[in-house]
């Protein structure tokens, strides 16, 4: 019943929640407030049990086990405070708003004072155009100047409806970002397909037929400016155009990902508002429809704007992390508020936070004036991309020209779809690394962000050359006293500052982002080295029933876990813990968390497998006659599936892990210790208590950690 659509669920549990009003009550205007309900794994099969006799509307099942609920606004709190402690329960959120990152009336506007003409030229300073540089699409309005007439309309939407003006120049932001020199190694693919989550598309605009998915329209259903899929507003149109337009078609402008395509999602209405729970649920229609990067060129407000609707939201969160789990790029706008305050989606961890600039890479800069007042700076936003009078396809047929980080975040999302291209292989958060290690440096003269400025022909050469970011290609071996080697990867982030420990160590995780790892120690103690890793937490210096075995980490980084021996199960930071298997004679071997940080596996000697939370049990080694114990179980990016290792380095795969071979026949004369996966999940290393590394698949052969004879044995790899 429950795994239907959302009408269908609500109608079969609306006789276990509260009825609505009999026919003939007085009617009377009641506050309310929606929330986000999530539910665990557990509770899937029958959320009656958890949701029953909740007030106000029919809860309305929702993508990723969320449900919504609207209720009477005093009985609200109470729900979002209860709730959360009903077994079952992951969450409950509130639904606050969202609306479109575009730059204020006046800011960056064209208008007709001069100021477009003027910012162009100044921005094209040094820049020799496009002619002879990498490649030229026969696009008119790339290398050229359009409107108001010939060959293309070109509106102004900050002066009204209809006015139109002359767009000087040509592309400007496109060759200042390299797209030339990107296109010379690849024109996209067709295959690599970016969600635009926004107020719809205009299907019908000439250069985006045959470039457009048409996906669900979201908001349909809660406001009333969004009864149907497509684009009312012009934004969407826009950030679209800019992505996928079609090029080289003789026509109009060039879209920055040539071949790529664009799923549309619409989650905002034709006013440009939103809310945090449609665009939850897009993220997860996104995922499912098999986009590799998402754009969302919305903001809430900052705290010092709306102290009542700001900071992060749990239920848009856990949607951003469940996409970057899932191997999925995700680009937001900064936000145009000239803050380094933070704004939400921009501001979760993973996701590429897109500042405006000049082409020439200058941030808010102060001779600007008003007119660049705008762009969200600081430590928030880790890239800049042109976002200043930004030339785009338009949702009535012709074309317009806007400013804000709305129109930065796509020049990304297009820059992103083009290194998949060139490099299908690569996992969502080597391609975010690989953008932000090849920004150029800021231009002097305005504000600072935490990154550089764009520069997509750097990236997909990069891509293409198979250079990929170090810290994300290769491994770590941890030895029993601490000791860290590293191998095809930047310089380890050092080793335990102790010099003797009062345990072991036994286990190490590298952090999401590959900039850091945790150890941890037979006792309990866990190290955080790096700038990837927060420490946050352990049970050194308590009394353990066993020792510990295994651990694991979140996917956002911000929180671990440690299993012992005998099957219990610590959390710290944001981990939950979801279940232990703490009984006499258990002889757990290690642990490994689901993409979404929600579930996990344990293992023990014997080959039995364990799921907890929204882990899925695909099977176990424990009926098979093992030559030796198993070690450690890793699972496969998307959750799927998982293999276990055993101490001969003997491997099974379960579920939709795939076999890439084993150290078993090999006999290695040491005994295997655990595996990392190599980039993208295609392949992977085994590793040996004397230093000794097997590479399987595409993982990397030959790769040196300049071990040695390590001093102390080898208990661990990381990836």
């Amino acid at each position: 019943m429950v795994a239907g659509a959302a009408g269908s669920g609500a109608i079969g549990l609306s006789l276990l929640f509260a009825a609505p009003a009999p026919a003939g009550a007085t009617s009377f205007s009641v506050a309310t407030e929606q929330l986000v309900v999530q539910l665990d794994a557990s509770a899937e099969a029958n959320p009656a049990s958890v949701l029953a006799g909740l007030p106000g509307d029919p809860p309305q099942l929702l993508p990723g086990r969320r449900w919504a609920t609207r209720l009477p606004l005093l009985e609200a709190a109470a729900v979002a405070t209860e709730l959360p402690s009903r077994h079952g329960v992951n969450y409950v959120s509130p639904v606050t708003p969202v609306q479109l990152a575009v730059a204020p009336t006046g800011a960056g506007a064209a208008g007709t004072n001069g100021w477009l003409g003027h910012l162009v030229a100044r921005s094209a300073e040094g820049h020799n155009g496009p002619v002879g540089v990498g490649v030229v699409p026969n696009n008119p309005c790339y290398n050229a100047s359009c409107g108001p007439s010939k060959p293309v309309v070109v509106e102004d939407p900050p002066l009204g409806a209809g006015m139109t003006i002359v767009h000087p120049n040509g592309q400007t932001d496109f060759w200042a970002i390299g797209a030339p020199q990107a296109w010379a190694v690849t024109k996209g693919s067709s295959r690599i397909k970016v969600a635009v989550l926004d107020t719809g598309v205009d299907p019908t605009q000439v250069q985006l037929r045959h470039k457009v998915i048409v996906g669900p329209d979201v908001c349909a259903r809660d406001r009333p400016l969004c009864k149907d899929p497509y684009d009312a507003n012009g934004h969407g149109t826009f950030v679209s155009g800019l992505i996928a337009a079609a090029t080289n078609d003789g026509i109009g402008i060039a879209g920055l990902g040539w071949n790529t395509k664009v799923i549309d999602i619409k989650v905002l209405d034709d006013s440009g508002n939103g809310n945090t729970m449609d665009e939850a649920t897009g993220i997860y229609d996104a995922v499912s429809m098999g986009a590799r990067v998402i754009n969302l060129s919305s903001t809430n407000a900052p705290c010092n704007v709306n102290p009542t609707a700001c900071g992060p939201n749990e239920d848009q969160q856990a949607a951003v992390e469940y996409a970057i789990a899932h191997g999925v790029v995700v680009v937001a706008a900064a936000g145009n508020y000239d803050s380094a305050s933070p704004v939400y989606p921009a501001d979760y961890p993973g996701v590429l936070s897109v500042a405006a600039s000049t082409d020439q890479g200058v941030v808010d800069p102060v001779n600007g004036g008003p007119y660049l007042d705008f762009s969200d700076y600081g430590g928030d936003a880790n890239i800049a991309a042109p976002g200043i009078n930004v030339l785009s396809t338009w949702y009535d047929g012709n074309y317009a020209v806007e400013s804000g980080t709305s129109f930065a975040a796509p020049h990304v999302a297009a820059a992103a779809a083009l290194v998949m291209a060139a490099d299908p292989t690569l996992t969502g958060p080597q391609v975010a690394t690989l953008l932000l290690g090849t920004a150029t440096p800021l231009a002097p003269g305005g504000s600072t962000i935490a990154g550089g400025f764009l520069d997509v022909g750097a990236a997909v050469q990069a891509a293409k050359a198979r250079d990929v970011p170090r810290a994300l290609n290769g491994y770590q071996l941890v030895a029993s006293n601490g000791a860290v080697y590293s191998a095809g990867m930047a310089a380890p982030e050092g080793s335990p500052k102790v010099h003797h420990l009062a345990a072991p160590v036994v286990a190490a995780v590298e952090a999401p982002d590959g900039l850091g790892y945790w150890l941890a120690a037979a006792d309990g103690g866990v190290f955080a080295l790096g700038r990837g890793a927060r420490y946050f937490g352990g049970k050194a210096g308590s009394r353990l029933p066993a020792p510990v075995a295994g651990m694991a980490a979140t996917p956002d980084g911000r929180g671990y876990w440690l299993v012992t021996t005998a099957g219990q199960v610590f959390a710290f930071g944001d981990a939950r813990a979801y279940g232990s298997e703490a009984r006499p004679g258990a002889r757990v071997a290690g642990m490994a968390a689901t993409p979404d940080g929600r579930g996990y596996w344990l293992v023990t000697t014997a080959g039995q497998v364990l799921a907890f939370g929204d882990a899925h049990n695909f099977g176990s080694a424990s009926a098979l006659h093992l030559a030796q114990p198993v070690v450690a179980v890793v699972g496969t990016l998307d959750g799927r599936g998982y293999w276990l290792v055993g101490r001969d380095g003997g491997v099974f795969a379960f579920g939709d892990a795939r076999y890439f071979g084993g150290a078993a026949k090999l006999k290695p004369g040491q005994a295997v210790v655990g595996m990392a996966l190599a980039p993208g999940g295609r392949g992977y290393w085994l590793a040996g208590a004397k230093g000794e590394v097997w590479a399987f698949g595409s993982a990397a052969s030959g790769l040196s950690a300049d071990a040695g004879a390590p001093s102390s044995p080898i208990v661990a790899i990381a990836s």
